[in-house]
């Protein structure tokens, strides 16, 4: 009977000797599986990591722009460049605005001249050698049913339609604009030597955009859907960045 019981005992023992194992061998093969799949997975690198950008935040100062009751545009136009701003450097991208307060580039109060202002801001512009610029406007018309954003470009460069193509495509899903890519041949585009585009993004003299373009919330939606446009540039375009 004594030798029955040691038996028994010895192979309770083996048992829970292999049952140990066994769950060590799983613990193991969970622990190894668990890391390899937990390897994170490397974001693709942005394209506008340490790329010069500047934002130009139309009117200003004497100037205001399109209004409608107390909404300025120059108002809106530079709250809206303070939000592309912050997104692009979450991008990487070195960021300057041509102005950051409620003034024009002459910097005077008194005998305002258009003329000068658009001079010194493609002089701004130019002055950071940047990868390409951003002129940020509101639209206004006489009918209050005109709405939706629309991108502009230098009429004799390529590389401007192509950029205002992107920006446009990527707008449209925040906007819901009908409108289409436009050129120009407005002052601020024909004068600077770097590539932009310049952007109205909504219609002030539209009640329904006009309350959006008030909105904080939307003035970062339309950060990231322009800041998704600059990168489907460069993505289809990498070495296409100099102006015409």
């Amino acid at each position: 009977n004594k030798t029955y019981i040691i038996l028994g005992d010895t192979m309770k023992r083996k048992q829970k000797i292999c049952l140990i194992m066994i769950s060590i061998l799983l613990g193991l093969s969970l622990f190894i599986f668990k890391t390899k799949t937990d390897v994170p997975v490397l974001a693709e690198p942005s394209t506008l990591l340490d790329q010069v950008i500047v934002i130009d935040p139309g009117h200003g100062g004497l100037d205001n722009g399109a209004s409608f009751g107390k909404t300025k545009e120059d108002d809106l136009n530079l709250k809206i460049s303070f939000a592309l701003k912050e997104e692009l450097e979450r991008r990487g991208a070195i960021v300057y605005l041509t102005r950051e307060n409620d003034e024009d580039l002459t910097h005077r109060n008194y005998n305002y001249s258009k003329q000068d202002d658009m001079y010194l801001r493609a002089l701004e512009i130019d002055k950071y050698e940047p990868l390409l610029f951003i002129s940020i406007h509101l639209n206004a018309s006489s009918s209050s049913s005109a709405w939706g954003s629309q991108v502009f470009y230098y009429h004799r460069s390529v590389q401007g339609k192509e950029l205002a193509k992107t920006i446009h495509q990527s707008m449209k899903a925040v906007t819901g604009t009908r409108k289409d890519i436009s050129s120009s041949n407005f002052y601020i585009l024909r004068s600077t030597k770097a590539l932009g585009v310049l952007i109205e993004c909504g219609f002030l003299s539209n009640g329904n955009e006009r309350g959006q373009l008030r909105n904080s919330k939307y003035h970062q939606k339309l950060a990231v859907a322009i800041g998704d446009g600059i990168e489907n540039y460069l993505k289809q375009f990498p070495q296409d960045v100099s102006h015409e």
